[in-house]
């Protein structure tokens, strides 16, 4: 077992949040030297998505799907609420109860994804944490041909976002 080696994400308290209450979000960024199209038929393709994160079921178009995880790390059945979908710049979710938040930009031949999962409890930031950048790891090997991560080796990240 290894400890990745990958851009952490961020840990921020929540700013629409009452004071007195232990919200955080969860923040990543990755950037890729691939068109924004590229990133966007990773994420949203059903044949891409499914290399790295799941499948999915329904239309999109009708602002829901059902999303099967497909690794090692989870494989739950979860409801999925499209919020907001704007081709090739993002989309936000609820995922059973989970706000996620995508926005991409490019500017010339990068793309920069900023993933945020909004409104975690920060008692389960810990645990939360380390599997989004399990799967941003995941889209990054499936992007690149490389090798696809193993979940056991980012146990060890739980500590590094509480």
């Amino acid at each position: 077992m290894s400890t990745p080696d990958t851009v952490m994400g961020e840990v921020r308290p929540e700013s629409d949040c009452p004071q007195d209450t232990s919200l955080v979000r969860l923040v990543y960024r990755r950037s890729f030297a691939l068109p924004g199209g590229d990133i966007w038929e990773a994420l949203t393709d059903p044949r891409q998505l499914s290399r790295w994160y799941g499948t999915f079921t329904g239309d999109p178009a009708t602002g829901r799907v059902e999303l099967t995880m497909t690794d090692e790390h989870d494989s739950a059945t979860v409801d999925v609420r499209i919020l907001r979908c704007t081709p090739p710049a993002g989309f936000s979710l609820d995922v059973d109860g989970w706000l996620l938040t995508v926005d991409l930009r490019t500017v010339g031949r990068v793309t920069t994804l900023d993933f945020t999962h909004s409104h975690v409890p920060r008692s389960e930031a810990g645990e939360i944490g380390p599997g989004w950048q399990y799967y941003l790891d995941r889209l990054d090997a499936a992007l690149s041909g490389g090798p696809l991560p193993r979940w056991s080796d980012y146990l060890s990240l739980v500590d590094e976002y509480r």
